[in-house]
């Protein structure tokens, strides 16, 4: 859930300290843009407690990735139409705490303190624990281990920040799958023992959270790094799951949950292998077709000797859910360099992939070849931001395909006089051609 109120919260605040700006007042450090701004009444008064402890040697605490990460969040934990005040701190000893406080009249109090250990603080969720819209605070933490991360959770009452949850995971997924209008919680976790991973998803009931059910993962899983949660056609609860594999590469768990079971459709139930769904490039599911079921990315099956790049690059969107995984789409899949192009039909495997590195950027030729020739359909260049004279000299020579934080990519389209079924257009290339954009898709909640 996207709480967009409290986002337009902060963006009044943000727009109040620019008046302070406009009007020629200055702040004296930079960590003073993330508190609140200096306005009257309980703003005022709730400044001064703020600033009681920044004096105690404490500093403002934001999240490193998310929505919610101003220091002062202004959120109704208790749906009753008033706005808690939540502020974020980092103290000398390196120990995370929030106060809340409650608006009460024309003043705010303080009821009580949340604390974290973790080396950083990852991000911040609200999830709905009750059903008439309470909201819980969820706090992630990063670890030194890389793929960890750490969860703790805290429910507001009459008398403050009760903690409801600790867990370490290495992924999560928030979603109301059972319709009730409370948020479950999907975790990827560890046993410590075996080292094996499985789904834990968990659902608050009379007070608490509960395991509403726990679904092995198949043997391949290194660290899980993308959950997506989905309703399928027969209305059922489905959980995508895709994990780094221990191989190399990337697998993917499909857990579908019908209300009483849990099973998972992709593991091999005599091996407990997952190869089915294994793929080279870090491709996560998606909903390619837009049916609004994700489809699982998985390895190219060639009919020809494959390239290593091709090999490596190519991938298939398949169906997993009928049964034959049905291939929807093919795409030559690039996550180095943030993008992919969905394989044009017409292509089928007669096309073949090469990779060059010019002085100024990355270039990828489609080719077709036969015994005396060789017939270049396509070149993508991928330039960095900084590329200078280089992308100056691409702005003359090639069409432009798209402009992200990641680079620019133009293309062009050889002159062919043979008429052979492969060429395809400009219009085909910009349609077939896709930039992979961060998600941050589990810091929305």
């Amino acid at each position: 859930y996207v709480y967009a109120s409290v986002w337009k919260r902060a963006l009044l605040l943000a727009g109040l300290i620019g008046i302070l700006f406009l009007t020629g007042c200055g702040l004296a450090q930079a960590d003073s843009l993330l508190s609140l701004p200096k306005v009257p009444a309980e703003y005022v008064q709730l400044q001064v407690q703020l600033d009681e402890i920044l004096a105690s040697g404490a500093t403002y605490a934001v999240a490193e990735t998310g929505t919610n990460r101003q220091a002062v969040q202004l959120v109704d934990m208790d749906a009753d139409g008033k706005d808690e005040a939540l502020a974020f701190f980092q103290t000398p000893e390196g120990t995370y705490q929030v106060y809340v406080f409650r608006q009460e009249g024309e003043s705010y109090t303080r009821i009580g303190m949340a604390e974290g250990f973790g080396s950083t603080l990852r991000s911040i969720y609200y999830p709905v624990c009750g059903t008439d819209g309470q909201l819980a605070l969820a706090l992630c933490w990063g670890f030194d281990q890389p793929g960890s991360y750490g969860m703790t959770i805290y429910d507001f009452g009459l008398t403050g920040m009760t903690m409801l949850l600790d867990i370490q995971y290495s992924d999560v997924a928030i979603s109301d799958i059972t319709g009730d209008g409370v948020a479950e919680l999907a975790f990827g976790v560890k046993d410590s023992a075996s080292g094996l991973f499985s789904v834990r998803v968990m659902q608050f009931q009379a007070g608490q959270y509960r395991t509403l059910f726990e679904t092995p993962l198949c043997l391949e899983v290194k660290n899980v790094v993308n959950m997506v949660f989905s309703v399928l056609p027969d209305d059922t609860a489905a959980l995508f799951v895709d994990s780094s594999a221990t191989t190399g590469g990337y697998v993917t768990d499909l857990i579908v949950y019908d209300g009483k079971l849990a099973s998972n459709r992709t593991i091999d139930p005599s091996s407990g292998s997952g190869s089915a769904t294994w793929r080279y490039p870090a491709a996560t599911c998606t909903d390619v077709n837009g049916d609004g079921v994700p489809e699982v990315p998985v390895a190219h099956a060639f009919q020809r000797e494959a390239s290593e790049i091709e090999a490596h690059y190519r991938i298939d969107w398949v169906d997993i859910l009928s049964g034959t995984s049905e291939v929807i789409s093919g795409a030559f899949y690039q996550p180095g360099e943030n993008w992919y192009l969905t394989w044009p039909h017409a292509w089928e495997d007669e096309v073949r992939v090469e990779k060059g590195h010019l002085a100024y950027a990355e270039q990828t030729v489609f080719y077709v070849e036969d015994e005396d020739s060789r017939t270049v359909l396509l070149n993508i260049w991928v330039f960095s931001d900084s590329s200078g004279n280089g992308t100056a000299g691409a702005a003359r020579r090639y069409k432009s395909l798209a402009a992200t934080a990641n680079g620019l990519y133009y293309f062009a389209i050889p002159d062919v006089e043979d008429n052979i079924p492969y060429l395809i257009g400009e219009d085909d290339v910009r349609e077939a051609f896709h930039t992979i954009e961060a998600s941050w898709r589990t810091e929305e909640f």
